[in-house]
């Protein structure tokens, strides 16, 4: 039983004891005094922590993965990373199954045995035992098997055991990996997550890639980006997990605004209503918040838990509501529920319960890229309550997908504005309220010129493509491999965005080192 549970049911014990004590000596009094007890025995008791249920999670190998227990003759792999290494440069990842193991479904893993090669030898990693499956939603046709088996998906791998692929993240080992399906344009997602880890260096977790060719049972894929698990772990959001059966609320939260989050009935997510405000964004449009749910990515052991998470970020979404709209200041009380604040300015009251910072970068990346997906689906954030946190305030991280980025004209706000609504009539309304507020707020787009200024005079951006354009020079005819016209919708894509950057530049007083280029 909880501690402070315990605790209260004693005092409440001990009350009652002293209180019949009491009444033993003062005659009819004592009836009165004992009524009094009991009703406070009442009132006061703990409600009892309602517990999760117990989620079940797949053993993929019992025993190690191996080509032989795979039934794959060990020799001829050898054969085929032989012939591979001759016909090209690239870094291939081989992933080999069992005969009659097809790799089609969502939910569970496939066992298989996972080789990378055509690297530099230290990087190699030889018959490692693993798991497979497919990820995504869209992009995995919804779990549609005959589509999956049909079409390039996106994947996740699973190691045994922790494990470092090509060197990613500083050699971080983890055993979670995912292999992202290139798109018409090959580096969407590669030069994104550049862009994200320099505008964000250190001080968050935004995921390493690399372009790799995949083979699955020594058939040829495609061009994937293999990239790192967005989940809690030491090497990328760093924040505190419960432990098992751990059911108080002083822990880490990573939360996901997520359109699938009521997709799945075992999903945990809470309901964010945004106040029902109705609100002008920068670029002058008024419109009312749509209501949205965010998945929460970690385990959980208990309902309070979920109640908690619920509380916590409806109250901060209205700390900062509050203050930049109405000039209204609270605070979270040691309870979370929110009371009058002394602060005098907005940028007192929002920094008080978020990492700036993380906003202010995040807002940079997805307002160079333009991803639809900003608002709901793929953006994630995290907190962490417990003793000696990492992160007591919310903190925005983990860019992710942007499968819809790099679309329409370079001359225009979008993550910090409304979804347009010709969009929104296709695909729904993906606006990012928390954007929409912050960048009509002076203070705030004061910090993300001074980050962009800092940028621009270490030419960090014009840095990222020039990288992406040698590293597409250097692997041309690899990446030409089932992606013809690849690395020349990928110049496309670079003048886009040079564009794009040169008109932020305009608005965000900075003059480009280079005409119509990043700088």
């Amino acid at each position: 039983m909880n501690r402070r549970i315990i605790a209260a049911v004693c005092a409440v014990v001990m009350t009652g004891a002293m209180l019949t004590s009491c009444a033993k000596e003062t005659g009819e009094s004592s009836k009165a005094e004992s009524s009094s007890a009991e009703s406070q025995a009442v009132t006061t008791t703990a409600e009892p922590v309602v517990t999760l249920p117990a989620t079940t999670k797949q053993v993929i190998n019992s025993e190690p993965a191996t080509y032989e227990s795979l039934s794959a003759d060990k020799a001829e792999k050898e054969s085929f990373k032989k012939k591979i290494r001759s016909e090209s440069k690239i870094p291939v990842i081989s992933v080999t199954t069992a005969p009659d193991d097809m790799i089609a479904s969502r939910e569970k893993y496939t066992s298989c045995v996972v080789d990378v090669f055509n690297c530099d030898e230290k990087l190699e990693i030889n018959e490692a035992s693993a798991g497979i499956k497919v990820r995504g939603n869209s992009s995995a046709y919804y779990g549609d098997v005959s589509q999956i088996l049909a079409n390039k998906v996106p994947y996740r791998i699973k190691f045994d055991k922790k494990t470092n692929m090509l060197g990613l993240n500083n050699g971080a080992e983890c055993k979670s990996w995912v292999l992202l399906k290139s798109e018409w344009d090959l580096i969407r997602n590669d030069i994104a997550f550049r862009f994200g880890r320099t505008i964000m260096g250190d001080s968050n977790f935004c995921s390493d890639g690399q372009l790799v060719h995949l083979y699955v049972n020594e058939e040829f894929q495609g061009v994937y980006e293999l990239c790192e698990q967005c989940q809690i772990n030491p090497n990328r959001v760093d924040i505190s997990e419960p432990a098992e059966g751990y059911t108080d609320t002083d822990i880490g939260y990573y939360l996901e605004l997520d359109n699938y989050a009521t997709s799945d009935e075992d999903n945990h997510y809470i309901s964010m209503d945004y106040e029902n405000a109705t609100v002008t964004d920068i670029n002058g449009e008024t419109r009312q918040f749509v209501p949205a749910e965010y998945s929460i990515k970690n385990d959980l052991y208990s309902q309070n838990q979920i109640d908690f998470i619920d509380k916590y970020l409806n109250n901060l979404f209205k700390i900062v509501y509050e203050a930049c709209e109405n000039g209204k200041y609270y605070k979270f009380d040691e309870n979370y529920d929110l009371v009058d604040s002394d602060v005098t300015t907005a940028e007192e009251a929002v920094s008080n319960v978020m990492d700036i910072d993380s906003v202010r970068d995040m807002y940079i990346l997805y307002e160079i890229v333009h991803d639809y997906d900003c608002g709901e689906g793929s953006f994630y954030m995290c907190v962490d309550l417990s003793k000696d946190s990492k992160c007591p305030k919310l903190k925005f991280t983990s860019p992710w997908d942007f499968n819809w980025a790099y679309n329409d004209s370079t001359e225009k706000y979008y993550a910090g504005a409304f979804t347009d609504k010709n969009f929104v009539a296709k695909k729904g309304d993906r606006s990012n309220p928390w954007f929409i507020i912050l960048c009509k707020q002076d203070w705030f787009m004061d910090a993300v010129k001074e980050k962009w200024t800092e940028m621009s005079q270490e030419k960090l951006l014009q840095g990222c493509i020039k990288t992406e354009r040698e590293y597409l020079k250097e692997y041309d005819a690899d990446l030409r491999k089932g992606e013809e016209w690849g690395p020349d919708s990928a110049e496309d894509l670079f003048n886009w965005i040079e564009n794009r950057i040169y008109w932020l530049n305009s608005q965000w007083k900075i003059k480009s080192d280079v005409s119509n280029s990043a700088s």
